[in-house]
C-alpha cells in the first residue's frame, strides 16, 4: 500500500473504450457484477425525476445509457456526455437512444454545452473518480455549477472511500467457465487506485484497466461549496435511507441557490 503506479497511455476515454464491449454484459440487469448495490436504474430515475421537476437533465459519463435511458423514458429531455466514442456507439444502437442528445467530451472540460441550462446534472456510480486528479474533479464541479439553472441540483453517487480495503486482489465472479478478478494498487497520498479487471476463461484472458482518484463525501463537498453549491441531501442509497458513519456509499445532492 502507498505505492505510486503509473499506467502509461491511460486517458479520459480509456476506461470506456476498453470496457464498452463487455459493459452491459457485466453490469446490466442480468450481469454478473453489480454496478451499484444501492439502487436500480429505475430507482435512480425516480429520484432524478423528482429533483428535476420537469426540467432538463444532463448526465456526465453517460456510458451505455444505463441511467439516462430510464430517465428519458419518463419524458425528460436528457443530454449525455462521455469521453469514450465506443461507449457512445453502444448507446446509440439501443432502443430509445434517439430521445437523448449525446455529446463526446471530457467531464473536466465539457464542450458543446455553452448555451445549455439544466435542472439536474447527474454523475452516476463512482464516475467522478474517473477524473484522476483533484484539479480535474474540481474543474468538473465548476462546470456543473455554471450549467445548473438557479435552484438546479448536482447529484452524485459514489462509494465512501476505505483506503485500506481497496488494495490487493479481489474476486468479482467465479463461474463454471469464467473467473473475473480485480488487481489494484492504492496510492494513499494521491488517493489514486490503479487496477486491472481480469477475465479468465478457457478461450483466453482479457484485461480491462482502470484508474481512479477517490474522494470522500466531505472532499467533494468542499469542491461544491467553493462553487457556491449548497448540500441539500445526503442519503445512503437511492431509497433515501439515512446516511451514517457506517454507510459504504452515498447519494449526495447539492443545490445552486436561486
Amino acid at each position: 500500500m502507498g505505492q505510486t503506479v503509473s499506467m502509461d497511455g491511460y486517458g479520459p476515454g480509456t476506461y470506456g473504450d476498453r470496457h464498452a464491449e463487455v459493459y452491459d454484459d457485466w453490469y446490466g440487469d442480468d450481469g454478473g457484477i453489480a454496478v451499484s448495490h444501492i439502487g436500480s436504474p429505475e430507482a435512480v430515475a425516480e429520484v432524478i425525476a423528482g429533483l428535476a421537476n420537469g426540467g432538463q437533465v444532463l448526465e456526465l459519463g453517460v456510458g451505455t445509457g444505463r441511467l439516462a435511458l430510464p430517465v428519458a423514458a419518463m419524458g425528460f429531455d436528457v443530454t449525455g456526455l462521455d469521453a469514450s466514442p465506443a461507449m457512445l456507439d453502444v448507446l446509440r444502437a439501443k432502443p430509445g437512444a434517439d430521445r437523448l442528445t449525446l455529446i463526446e467530451g471530457d467531464m473536466a472540460d465539457p464542450v458543446g454545452l455553452d448555451d445549455a441550462s439544466f435542472s439536474v446534472v447527474l454523475i452516476g456510480f463512482n464516475t467522478l473518480f474517473n477524473l484522476t486528479t483533484e484539479s480535474a474533479q474540481a474543474a468538473c464541479i465548476g462546470h456543473i455549477a455554471r450549467l445548473l439553472e438557479p435552484g438546479g441540483r448536482f447529484v452524485m453517487e459514489a462509494f465512501v472511500p476505505d483506503p485500506g480495503a481497496h488494495d490487493g486482489m479481489s474476486m468479482r465472479a467465479v463461474e463454471l467457465d469464467r473467473v473475473v478478478m480485480d488487481v489494484t494498487v492504492t496510492d494513499l497520498e494521491t488517493q489514486q487506485i490503479t487496477g486491472q479487471r481480469i477475465e479468465i476463461t478457457e478461450a483466453g484472458n482479457r484485461m480491462f484497466p482502470y484508474h481512479l482518484r477517490y474522494a470522500t463525501p466531505e472532499q467533494v463537498g468542499k469542491m461544491a461549496a467553493a462553487e457556491g453549491l449548497e448540500l441539500e441531501h445526503r442519503w445512503a442509497d437511492w431509497s433515501r435511507s439515512e446516511f451514517t458513519g457506517d454507510s459504504g456509499y452515498h447519494v449526495s445532492v447539492w443545490r445552486r441557490p436561486t
